[in-house]
């Protein structure tokens, strides 16, 4: 069936909002007991709430990296230290960004990093600068000695950053003003996690209202509970850590803009929810293809448009991309004087390391992303524990088999197109990513455009009988092993 206009509606959007409490209620039980210890503080990764205390301290940099362990020190903000322990205990300043500024002899100012700094060879002393040009530099040889208070001091100077996109931050400063460090991003993650559950469930129905789904609420809920307990979403829920923060908040942002930019009905707010979710996950922001398909597309021919709503939806929708886009580009210009650079390519470690050699996109890192999203399955030992599962992630078809029921749709519907082309958009940059999502339980990046994927079941029209339900079940069961065991059990993981 062909779905060109929406049908009468069976049902209203708002005998679905006690459901909506309903599920987020489960949800917030289910992965408080899944999260259990976790529950007690807040994980070892504190970026977000750290680049929030830098925002109220007026700076964008952060010295909390050269931090070291040590008793509470008067002016330090609440549990500061005890943030600071726990992050050393779990191995170290992972994923913040560190921008070497040198000043040379010769008056010079240069900024970036030395990628081969652990080398005993020559290369320990070539200088990559933000505008992609090398040099070599040799400290402090080649340094001047004309900063610090003396006047004497070598220009040697490390400045650090949180290198996530600040989205989060803005949920974690309110908090922060009142809690200092002891913010328990654990919460916070479990919270958004059961909010998600129940707004997918309002926009599965909404899609039923609006015309472009015939599901039934029983087939809502399935398709909810496929969402929330049978897909990596559930071992990401019950984590905080800024990686699976990030993830959960930017699904927040997807589905609110799914709810706003459905037939292309409210574009302000779709534009606004795009924008914080490109502030929060960067592949959100190929998702405007799901209002920019429907508004130029509807229908599937462009000629039945009105042109005068093209330029006034697109334009309301476009205003706070434009806004929150220039405030990105202005916070990257004055920390990193590049419009794009949030500050990955001055990781240290692995990351940086493949950064440095293969840039932070590019083709060299297709085949273990899609050996990651597909490929990938657990390996089964001999004796104890008898499964080991590697930490680049199973693959979908192992955590949420159910997704293959994409493959046959039983009916075309208008709305697949729009899906479709937000899926395959999102997800090229996480498959040409210089990172697999390591480490993981299963392929976490697909939670950048998850929701997608089940609205497409939602209007695909194919029957979920038992066999899809069979699958489900499947994939809560695989998942609350992965929810239960994942950063528990290391023995179980390489």
């Amino acid at each position: 069936m062909t779905q060109d206009a929406p049908l009468e509606p069976a049902r209203t959007s708002r005998a679905a909002r006690p459901w909506f409490w309903k599920i987020c209620a489960a949800l917030t039980v289910l992965y408080a007991l899944t999260a259990f210890e976790r529950l007690a503080e807040p994980s070892p990764q504190f970026h977000f709430v750290d680049l929030a205390q830098s925002w109220m301290s007026g700076r964008l940099d952060t010295d909390t990296p050269r931090q070291r362990r040590g008793q509470q020190q008067d002016g330090d903000p609440a549990g500061y230290r005890a943030a600071i322990d726990r992050t050393l205990d779990s191995g170290g300043w992972n994923d913040w960004a560190a921008l070497r500024t040198l000043t040379l002899k010769d008056g010079t100012v240069v900024r970036g990093r030395f990628p081969w700094a652990s080398d005993l060879s020559e290369r320990k002393h070539i200088f990559y600068t933000l505008s992609g040009e090398t040099r070599k530099v040799v400290i402090p040889r080649d340094l001047a000695r004309t900063c610090g208070e003396s006047g004497r001091r070598l220009c040697n100077e490390t400045t650090h950053f949180v290198s996530f996109p600040p989205g989060p931050a803005l949920v974690f400063a309110p908090l922060s003003l009142v809690f200092g460090y002891n913010v328990n991003d654990v919460w916070v993650t479990l919270l958004f996690a059961a909010l998600n559950g129940g707004l997918l469930f309002l926009f599965l129905e909404l899609l039923g209202e609006r015309g472009h789904s015939q599901r039934t609420r029983q087939e809502n809920l399935w398709l909810t509970l496929l969402f929330s307990i049978g897909s990596v979403v559930f071992f990401s829920a019950v984590r905080g850590e800024v990686w699976f923060t990030a993830l959960i908040l930017g699904v927040t942002c997807n589905l609110a803009f799914l709810l706003a930019g459905l037939d292309v009905r409210r574009p302000f707010l779709a534009g606004l929810a795009l924008a914080i979710g490109f502030a929060t996950r960067t592949p959100i922001a190929f998702c405007f293809v799901f209002f920019a398909w429907q508004l130029f597309l509807g229908g599937g021919r462009l000629k039945e448009r009105r042109y005068r709503e093209i330029l006034v939806k697109g334009a309301w929708f476009s205003l706070p991309i434009l806004v929150v886009g220039g405030l990105l580009i202005t916070a990257n210009m004055l920390r990193f004087g590049e419009p794009t650079e949030f500050g990955h390519r001055l990781l240290a470690g692995g990351a940086g390391d493949r950064i440095r050699d293969h840039g932070l996109f590019g083709l060299w890192y297709l085949d273990k992303n899609l050996a990651a999203a597909f490929l990938n399955l657990p390996e089964w030992l001999g004796e104890a524990p008898y499964i080991r599962i590697t930490k680049h992630g199973l693959s979908l078809l192992v955590t949420t088999p159910a997704l293959l029921w994409l493959a046959r749709p039983s009916s075309r519907a208008s709305l697949a197109p729009a899906l479709w082309a937000a899926v395959l958009c999102a997800a090229i940059p996480g498959l040409l990513y210089q990172n697999t999502g390591w480490a993981q339980f299963g392929y976490r990046f697909v939670l950048d455009y998850l929701p997608y994927l089940v609205a497409l079941l939602a209007v695909g029209g194919r029957n979920l009988g038992p066999w899809f339900k069979a699958a489900v079940l499947w994939g809560v069961l695989i998942n609350l092993f992965g929810a239960i065991t994942f950063g528990r059990f290391e023995s179980l993981y390489h």
